[in-house]
């Protein structure tokens, strides 16, 4: 289970965040969502979770194209603007609860398909989140994670950052350590996705809350990274704007049956 004091911090960040988290384009861009399509292979009639749920926009999505669809996650802000949206909308098959990924509040094997999206750096306990979601599926179901994977080269540098930006950051899984999860409960090479999220930086520090760097020093290092791009974001100066993309893998594993 994550630590208390490592949970007050993603609650204090993501009780601020829930909002601006779920009105930036870049959170709702389609490919991150169409990957969990592709990779679930959905019928229509499954019961899914959303672990990590955050503002629910990923399990509001899906709610569409499967049976139930159950969001969890422990920032009560982020429960419930999800549960709100959901209503607002008219999804009824949508249901959120306030729990922790590493210790979910779900029975053994009631799940079809678990599935979660970029949680997975702000845990201290990835494998134990990872072993929960296996833990709620049913034999014979899939668990699907998305999350950001810098290069293993840069990957102190881009936590470094990370961590400035929001704190309850932890570390990015490269992608080798994102593919290997499934070894230690004997799943097979996980069917695999990798691309880029291209986010406005202006827009995407607007919508951070740092605490140890004012939101302009965090701009002034990444326009220093645009030619060593050391930090792994590949920033670019398009037309005096910066952009920056985070590198994301979709991972897909089945479960033995």
């Amino acid at each position: 289970m994550e630590s208390l004091s490592h949970q007050l911090e993603i609650v204090s960040q993501f009780t601020r965040q829930s909002r601006p988290f779920a009105e930036m384009a870049v959170h709702s861009e389609s490919r991150s969502f169409e990957v969990f399509r592709e990779l679930g292979s959905f019928s229509g009639k499954e019961k899914v979770l959303d672990s990590g749920c955050g503002p629910g926009l990923v399990s509001l999505y899906l709610a569409e194209f499967v049976g139930q669809i159950s969001g969890v996650d422990l920032t009560p802000a982020m429960v419930n603007l999800a549960a709100e949206t959901a209503s607002k909308s008219g999804i009824a098959n949508a249901s959120f609860v306030q729990g922790d990924m590493t210790s979910l509040p779900f029975a053994t094997g009631h799940f079809d398909v678990a599935v979660s999206r970029y949680t997975f750096h702000h845990l201290e306990h990835h494998r134990e989140a990872f072993a929960e979601m296996i833990r709620v599926t049913r034999p014979g179901g899939k668990v699907i994670v998305v999350d950001v994977n810098p290069e293993a080269i840069k990957r102190k540098a881009y936590d470094r950052f990370e961590r400035l930006r929001d704190p309850s950051h932890t570390s990015a899984l490269t992608f080798e350590e994102l593919i290997h999860l499934g070894e230690k409960h004997d799943l097979k090479t996980p069917q695999v996705i990798q691309f880029g999220l291209e986010v406005d930086v202006q827009h995407l520090i607007a919508s951070s809350f740092p605490e140890k760097v004012s939101r302009e020093d965090l701009i002034q290092l990444l326009a220093e990274d645009l030619k060593s791009n050391k930090l792994s974001f590949n920033v670019k100066n398009e037309m005096g704007s910066l952009t920056m993309t985070f590198p994301v893998t979709a991972a897909g594993w089945r479960l033995s049956s």
